[in-house]
């Protein structure tokens, strides 16, 4: 699979799962080990601990390498590592307060993958 083919893949399971604000950022540029992080949130942490497991679950379903997958025990950050992609699902809290968005400022939103949602538009 393209890193496109991946995005989609990801993004869909996660939108299927009323995952909340997916982001899809770009970061080759910025890292030499990943190429694109997926951002989302989770209503809760049961609800981030679905997405996650439903990512890993799909990804080795369609062919995609899993490297792992880190933050269950809390499941206010849970991080799935599909080696070029790295996926994280955060509760709103978490992801709140550590803008992981800008850190990566200068990541270019990926070509044809979720833009960023404005859930108060």
């Amino acid at each position: 699979m393209n890193l496109k083919q991946q995005l989609a893949a990801v993004t869909d399971i996660i939108e299927e799962l009323k995952g909340e604000d997916i982001v899809t950022l770009k970061v080759l540029d910025q890292s030499a080990d990943i190429e694109a992080i997926v951002i989302a949130t989770g209503r809760s942490t049961q609800h981030t601990r679905g997405i996650a497991n439903n990512v890993k679950i799909e990804a080795k379903r369609l062919g995609m390498k899993v490297v792992g997958i880190e933050g269950t025990e809390t499941g206010h950050w849970i991080l799935v590592d599909l080696a070029e992609v790295v996926v994280h699902v955060m509760s709103a809290k978490t992801r709140e307060f550590y803008k992981l968005e800008k850190l990566w400022t200068g990541a270019d939103e990926a070509e044809d993958s979720a833009p960023i949602k404005d859930n108060n538009a």
